[in-house]
């Protein structure tokens, strides 16, 4: 076993009993096969925020005051409910289980095969997993500023439309408005000056 990178085409027993690679052809196919998983290692990056996406659905905003009929808890019915909760979102969030599995398995895969210190093994992973950011690195880093800009949008909304929301509710309460106008009253001093 290397402790050191060392070039060499006798790879022996490589990661599993009975695969061995003993020849230059047997080397340059495992290289192959290794580049091939680095890039498949990144598509699935960007596989697994589709996913993520996919699963969250997001909540209409309404801009107008809440009342009973847009309030969130009356738009959930009991029916479909349950049904969206057990069949919808149980079906996604294993679906993401196994592929988050499958994506830190094969991570761990490819750490150890770098871990045998040979270095045509390493430059075929760096390679493949170049060629990988090439084909899908745009891709995830448009996904996720979508991402971080809806939710700055969310954050920014919850800070000023929280304001806006409470002053219509307040403004669209008929005893409210009675009772700004009465505490607008009793606050108005009367000076009358004095003739003496």
């Amino acid at each position: 076993m290397h402790m050191s990178y060392w070039f060499g085409v006798d790879l022996g027993s490589f990661l599993f009993s009975g695969y061995n690679v003993t020849t230059v052809w047997g080397l340059v196919a495992t290289c192959l096969g290794l580049a091939a998983l680095a890039v498949l290692y990144e598509a699935m990056k960007v596989s697994q925020i589709h996913l993520q996406q996919a699963a969250i659905r997001p909540i209409p905003r309404t801009t107008s005051a809440a009342s009973e009929s847009s309030s969130l808890l009356s738009r959930v019915t009991p029916k479909n409910f349950g049904t969206h909760t057990r069949c919808g979102s149980c079906s996604r969030w294993t679906l993401q289980m196994l592929h988050w599995s499958l994506h830190t398995t094969l991570g761990y895969i490819l750490m150890m095969t770098v871990m045998t210190y040979n270095a045509y093994i390493t430059i075929a992973l760096i390679i493949g997993a170049f060629f990988g950011y090439c084909i899908f690195g745009p891709t995830l880093v448009q996904l996720n500023m979508q991402r971080f800009h809806r939710k700055q949008a969310i954050v920014e909304c919850d800070k000023n439309c929280e304001d806006i929301i409470s002053n219509q509710q307040r403004r669209e309460s008929a005893v409210s408005i009675v009772a700004e106008q009465l505490v607008i009253e009793a606050n108005i001093e009367v000076h009358v000056p004095r003739n003496t």
